[in-house]
């Protein structure tokens, strides 16, 4: 057993916890055409990992804690869309979302020491373990990351359909590659509920699932409850998804997600352009 009260400890823990998941569905191959017609074999665009009881309640109760702690210090949560009518990505305001950057040093581990643990944790040790079983295009890097603390208010606040990253190859573009959010909800909050993945967004009215556009086939969504210390991963570049409205008769109610993304290695790691 690892000790939760010292970093190293927390750090351990994460690890453990990283080496012990199954990721195995975003090494799932499946046959893609390609632009010649030629047909190849391909990492699936829409694996999605759900694993419960990630960090189990300890951690977890502490992380909500501190994100509690940081809501100060959060702002609107800025963010894009894909708009048909001008063909462009554009910017916008999330109703009743605010967010944050978790940034290290002094100052930001000093306000939330086990959220910044638990971010270089598990960017080191999921990008790891992942680029022994990926192809080159789609490794991680090891040491870079970027993320954000949300959280939804509970008065209809909801996400658009749209994909993480819109794609960008260039130095200068978005290198977000691999999405792994956690939720800081009690660790009871869905408790008595369906279960992943039989969940719908009828089965609770506070809403806040997660909704994953295509899987686990073209025209099926798969719901994914905001369950509290559920981890979910999936390719940034390449699953479309969004969030049904949430709402917060209480304040263990309010939803805070907590998203950290891996980046493409620099050296042969690749971004997905939109079609």
């Amino acid at each position: 057993t690892t000790n939760l009260f010292t970093p190293e400890g927390r750090l351990e823990h994460v690890k453990s916890r990283v080496d012990a998941a199954d990721f195995s569905p975003l090494s799932k191959l499946i046959l893609k055409r390609l632009d010649d017609g030629q047909i190849a074999l391909d990492i699936d665009p829409n694996g999605i990992v759900v694993i419960d009881n990630f960090l189990g309640n300890d951690l977890i109760t502490s992380m909500r804690a501190e994100a509690l702690s940081l809501m100060s210090k959060m702002v609107p949560s800025q963010s894009t869309r894909w708009d048909e009518e001008t063909q462009s990505v554009i910017p916008y305001e999330k109703k009743g979302v605010l967010s944050m950057q978790i940034e290290g040093g002094t100052a930001g581990y000093a306000a939330s020491p086990r959220l910044v643990e638990y971010i270089v944790s598990l960017t080191n040790n999921l990008s790891r373990k992942l680029n022994q079983v990926l192809p080159d295009a789609y490794h991680l890097a090891t040491e870079e990351q970027t993320n954000k603390l949300a959280v939804c208010l509970g008065d209809g606040s909801y996400y658009d359909k749209h994909i993480d990253n819109l794609g960008g190859s260039s130095d200068a573009g978005d290198q977000r590659k691999l999405t792994a959010l956690i939720y800081l909800q009690p660790p009871n909050s869905h408790n008595g509920q369906a279960t992943y993945p039989n969940e719908k967004v009828e089965d609770d009215p506070r809403g806040g699932y997660f909704r994953a556009y295509d899987v686990p086939e073209v025209g099926d969504v798969t719901c994914i409850a905001p369950r509290g210390d559920r981890l979910v991963v999936f390719w940034s570049d390449s699953l479309v998804h969004d969030v049904s409205p949430s709402f917060a008769p209480n304040k263990d109610d309010i939803r805070f997600a907590l998203t950290t993304w891996l980046v493409a290695d620099k050296k042969t790691g690749e971004i997905k352009g939109t079609d």
